[in-house]
């Protein structure tokens, strides 16, 4: 039989950590929590704002009475933490397809906020005799919750006082501007108009693009995560930036995979701005196969082109 093994996911790791910190003075309780947890003693395992309650089966025929208290954010902390969330695309977005952001407790924290509790704001009761804080039957409901929010992340937010559906909806409203947090403006004039916005324009922005993470796995449906989020402030409709969207994956996928195998833009990268009767003899190929290529990585953004006619020259 294959143990249970507790914390798969990295939140499920947090809790546990906050659950080692505070037993440190009662380390042989841990492994008898642990294995009271995989034998399946904890039972009637209930998660609600700021309090988790279980029994768990013990030595005795009545099974002892568990609960873990945590504050719950009031209500000005969770749209603090909804907009600092919303504030975060790639927050938004994994929320809202399921997952825990890794880094969520350091966008939380700018607004002096976690999701995962401290010796000093967690409570434990055992209705056990043992003196031990946690004794061995706490320690079996923190690892059986710890394997619970591997299964469902939004619990961990449910803990402290808003389930899936309510912090979806105020992560939502944050983004599309039908909420605001404190002292946030709601006008939402200024900026680029998605119109004109182009993959092209990615090269002429700050920072070393090199470091950026491509992975642009096709999908069938490329706009699934803008349907979640919602239209951004200031826009009606997703059909503008849906199409900006999916013309910079494609860019993406170039990129990732076809640029290195063509010879005209491997060439142009090494000699530096050149016409097609340049590429042509370096490449010892048909001017107008050179022109057909450079139509091609032209209007996939990857080179670029000034002057006329003869004089033209293109740009890696």
């Amino acid at each position: 039989m294959v143990a249970t093994r507790f914390g798969l996911t990295w939140w499920g790791q947090r809790w546990i950590a906050a659950l080692e910190t505070l037993g440190r003075a009662y380390a042989n309780r841990l492994p008898r929590g642990r294995t009271y947890a995989r034998n399946g003693s904890v039972t009637d395992l209930t998660v609600a704002p700021g309090v988790v309650t279980a029994r768990v089966h013990g030595s005795r025929r009545t099974p002892y009475r568990v609960s873990l208290r945590i504050p719950a954010f009031t209500d000005p902390q969770w749209t603090a933490a909804t907009h600092a969330l919303a504030r975060q695309l790639r927050h938004a977005a994994a929320l809202l397809d399921g997952r825990m952001p890794e880094d969520v407790d350091e966008t939380l924290d700018a607004v002096g906020l976690s999701l995962f509790p401290t010796a000093r704001d967690l409570t434990t009761t055992c209705s056990c005799p043992d003196e031990a804080n946690p004794c061995k039957h706490v320690a079996a409901v923190h690892y059986t919750l710890a394997h619970t929010f591997d299964a469902d992340p939004f619990l961990l937010p449910a803990l402290r006082g808003r389930d899936r559906t309510a912090l979806l909806a105020a992560i939502r409203a944050a983004r599309t501007g039908t909420a605001t947090g404190p002292d946030e403006p709601t006008d939402n004039s200024a900026g680029v108009p998605i119109s004109t916005l182009s993959a092209a324009t990615l090269f002429s922005a700050a920072g070393d693009l090199t470091t950026i993470a491509l992975r642009p796995d096709h999908t069938t449906d490329p706009h699934t995560t803008l349907r979640r989020l919602g239209p951004p402030p200031g826009f009606d409709s997703l059909d503008l930036l849906a199409d900006a969207v999916e013309r910079a994956a494609g860019r993406a996928r170039v990129l990732l995979h076809d640029d290195t195998d063509d010879p005209v833009l491997s060439v142009l990268r090494q000699i530096g701005p050149a016409t097609t009767a340049d590429l042509a003899t370096a490449l010892d190929q048909p001017a107008p196969d050179i022109r057909a290529a450079l139509r091609t990585l032209v209007a996939a953004g990857l080179v670029s082109r000034t002057g006329h006619a003869r004089t033209t020259k293109y740009h890696a």
